[in-house]
């Protein structure tokens, strides 16, 4: 019986002290006491604003798992969804990951389609991978927005700046100067705007006012290339060629072995008459890329030009080996071979070209003269006619007409042809104009 009631006490103890410390742990601890931390999930609020702290940094990669969980947390749809998907976008653009980020920002349009930051950025994005169409018309809807933050005299400007130079891709210069001039009024001219101005200008054919951009670009930044090449460019399109060589030699100075800078400073070279210089120049050019076609075209009709058809062949044979479908280089090729004077390849050349591009003026030119010397008179005439339709005859065309004329023993023609030429020669072909008076005389009596 005793044994009964001490084993109750000892069981009426046990669950005394299991209750006691039941209550322990559900009450609340003492001041200055703390239990131990249980991880809560952060918010999105607190994720966005975690990953924007470090995109500021430039923590990209800490950056986008925080927007990864924040997409996960976010209510679908609200504007803060819509926030989160613009800056993961612009983390991914950050890394180069260019049809990413463009799907993120077109998520945040759809949520929110009066968001400024997305439609521009979405806009430099199709930019960037030269979607010109679209990315224009990102850019205008951009414009007619409000920035969220920020300098928005600044974000604007920088949209209009981007719509200058998407402009001038899709040749729309006059567009580009627009836009150009809209951002420059909300921020003034900066740098790269002169530089865009110069090459607009270029763009409509007004070389002296790309040249007026180019020099006020240089004489705030002597050592800018892309303005001593755009200089160099309007120059020779006005025939400053001594002016051109100047602009470029300090450029050339800093930068010998520019290809661009180079190949101008050949042109201006040939263009002032010096075209030993032009040539070495080119040559040294040639030697460090050999592969490049634009140098060896360049190289080639500089010698051909300068009386050294012989050095000009292979450099053509070696580009035709690369592209025999190149209209204009089998003219050339052609106008090679008439100045060494192989009259059958040169009209095998120019043939050629007009099969490909029938309208070919110089070739028109260049098969009369070639067939002409050849002797081949009824291919003059068809030369001739063909030419005719876009060009008109010259005293050298005349006068090749004529004697054509007068070979196939179209007299009363050869006659109407010989008269035509002496009414145009004014004394500059003494040699023909004997010849035809000659000619004149015996067909005549």
């Amino acid at each position: 019986m005793m044994q009964c009631v001490v084993l109750r006490c000892v069981m009426a103890a046990a669950l005394l002290q299991a209750t006691t410390g039941l209550h322990a742990q559900t009450t609340p601890l003492p001041a200055g006491t703390s239990a131990p931390a249980v991880d809560a999930p952060a918010s999105a609020a607190t994720l966005l604003s975690q990953a924007e702290t470090a995109i500021a940094l430039g923590q990209y990669d800490k950056a986008l798992p925080m927007l990864n969980k924040a997409i996960e947390r976010e209510p679908a749809g609200s504007i803060e969804d819509a926030r989160i998907f613009y800056d993961r976008g612009y983390v991914e653009q950050a890394r180069h990951q260019l049809d990413a980020a463009e799907a993120d920002y077109r998520k945040a349009i759809v949520i929110d389609p009066k968001q400024f930051e997305s439609h521009a950025a979405l806009g430099r994005v199709l930019a960037e991978q030269q979607q010109w169409k679209d990315a224009r018309r990102e850019l205008e809807l951009a414009a007619k927005l409000q920035p969220a933050s920020g300098d928005a005299r600044q974000a604007i400007a920088s949209v209009a700046r981007t719509l200058a130079r998407v402009d001038a891709e899709m040749r729309d210069p006059a567009a580009a100067s627009d836009a150009l001039l809209a951002a420059i009024k909300l921020t003034g001219e900066q740098p790269d705007d002169t530089l865009l101005a110069g090459q607009l200008a270029e763009e409509e054919g007004n070389y002296p006012g790309a040249e007026q951009e180019y020099r006020k670009l240089l004489a705030t930044d002597a050592t800018s290339i892309p303005a001593a090449e755009g200089l160099g460019r309007a120059l020779i399109h006005e025939g400053k060629f001594a002016e051109a060589e100047s602009a470029l030699h300090p450029a050339l100075l800093r930068e010998p072995n520019d290809p661009t800078l180079l190949a101008q400073s050949a042109t201006a070279l040939a263009g002032a008459g010096n075209s030993q210089a032009a040539i070495a120049q080119l040559q040294t050019l040639h030697r460090q890329n050999p592969n490049q076609p634009a140098i060896a075209r360049m190289l080639a009709d500089l010698l051909s030009g300068a009386g050294e058809a012989d050095k000009a062949e292979p450099l053509y044979q070696q580009l035709l080996a690369d592209d025999g479908n190149d209209s204009d280089l089998l003219t050339a090729v052609g106008e090679n071979f008439t100045r060494e004077q192989q009259w059958g390849p040169a009209i095998e050349a120019f043939q050629k070209s007009l099969q490909i591009q029938p309208t070919q003026e110089d070739a028109w030119t260049g098969l009369a003269f070639a067939a002409w010397k050849n002797a081949e008179y009824p291919l003059v005439l068809t030369a001739l006619d063909r030419r005719a339709q876009t060009l008109s005859d010259g005293p050298e065309t005349l006068f090749m007409r004529a004697t054509s004329l007068d070979h196939l023993h179209r007299t009363k023609e050869a006659i109407e042809y010989y008269r035509k030429f002496l009414g145009v020669a004014h004394d500059q072909y003494p040699d023909q104009q004997a010849q035809t008076r000659q000619r004149l005389i015996a067909l005549q009596r």
